[in-house]
């Protein structure tokens, strides 16, 4: 929902906010000083500073768990993606020892598969756009060539178990990096963390204290909530953004297939 705050350099996408943020705040406070007589809010200072530390706290603690959520999500999806790039080395090892053509048909097939998912799939999950299911229907061919081929001897018969046990592990990994290509955190969070911040924020405007002691600590909190949404939108999509997981492991394996196909030598 604000894929072109993505698109920002990180040091962009941070000053943006937190600048936005503190002038919002210091002209609310000074607004807040000029409408509110200043003994009205002296008189209350103790159940605002208590209102305030419990939301506070409530704030801290739910920005806290959805930051650790987004954090694992990319852990979890990393963790796909290398399994994804395993499983395809291993099928490429294997076909190694198999007889002409599948041997070729493999490496083809892998070589098409690694190019498509490097310069179409990493770009679409960029950008949070939907992936077709053309390499699924590429790894069922795999499959049926696996399944189709007749083993000469037992080791041929066990690269071909290993082989379809590998395409299996290839799909779920697949589809596991797609399903977490999506993920980002519900709307209806969003809505609760952004009427914390503003919570968070508002009961900071009506303290009674020093005007520059006050504009400095709204700066101050203006500052932090500013970083806690800031990090929870660079961490909200594991392929989007600038803390993003990159194809470097798929292109590691393109790379040792081509440097290892006879045509390459």
């Amino acid at each position: 929902m604000y894929n072109f705050l993505l698109q920002l350099p990180d040091i962009y996408l941070f000053l943006l906010i937190s600048f936005s943020f503190i002038i919002i705040s210091i002209i609310i406070t000074l607004v807040v000083r000029v409408s509110v007589p200043s003994h009205i809010r002296s008189r209350d200072n103790a159940i605002i500073v208590g209102t305030s530390n419990l939301i506070s706290l409530i704030y801290g603690i739910l920005v806290g768990l959805s930051a650790l959520y987004l954090i694992n999500n990319i852990s979890y999806t990393a963790d796909a993606v290398q399994r994804e790039a395993n499983a395809i080395a291993d099928i490429y090892h294997n076909s190694e020892w198999l007889s002409e053509p599948i041997k070729s048909t493999f490496e083809k097939k892998l070589t098409i598969y690694l190019n498509s998912v490097i310069n179409t799939e990493w770009h679409l999950m960029q950008r949070g756009k939907e992936i077709s299911n053309k390499n699924d229907f590429l790894i069922s061919s795999m499959k049926k060539d696996a399944i189709d081929y007749h083993a000469a001897n037992n080791t041929e018969q066990m690269l071909q178990r290993d082989i379809l046990t590998n395409l299996q592990n290839l799909y779920n990994a697949r589809q596991q990096r797609i399903h977490m290509s999506y993920s980002m955190l519900n709307p209806d969070l969003w809505v609760v963390i952004i009427i914390g911040t503003i919570l968070t924020l508002c009961i900071n405007y009506i303290y009674d204290m020093n005007f520059y002691l006050h504009l400095v600590t709204i700066s101050a909190a203006a500052l932090m909530t500013a970083s806690m949404l800031f990090l929870l939108i660079a961490l909200d999509g594991p392929f989007q953004g600038e803390f993003v997981i990159d194809s470097s492991s798929m292109q590691a394996v393109l790379t040792y297939i081509e440097q290892s196909s006879p045509s390459s030598k």
